[in-house]
């Protein structure tokens, strides 16, 4: 049985990156909605520096986050494809003196 492969540390990242941007954009969505209803039934929701950051700077962290899962997606499948080059280069063998035959030199005529 080979060894098992090492696992790739971007796969974790990507993934990380990933529900990061999931919960973002849903806060970005849900939270205007959820503040409009706030003060359609006549309550101001209560100040929040989260809030405004979040409807101020949401697009760009959306942005961040879309360009992060872009760059962990090219260097997860890079670093698959140097493992996978790796080891077919492995697995080629040189072959030995005995396997080879001389070279034919031409005698003189």
């Amino acid at each position: 049985m080979p060894p098992p492969e090492p696992r790739n540390p971007f796969y974790f990242l990507l993934l990380l990156a990933s529900v990061l941007f999931v919960a973002t954009a849903l806060a970005y969505a849900v939270v205007p909605v959820l503040e409009e209803k706030a003060r359609d039934a006549g309550e101001e929701p209560p100040p929040s520096a989260f809030r405004d950051d979040l409807r101020k700077d949401g697009w760009r962290w959306l942005l961040y986050e879309v360009a992060a899962m872009i760059a962990f997606g090219f260097l997860s499948m890079g670093l698959d494809r140097l493992r996978r080059l790796q080891k077919e280069r492995a697995s080629t063998t040189i072959p030995s003196a005995k396997d080879e035959s001389p070279p034919s030199q031409p005698g003189p005529s």
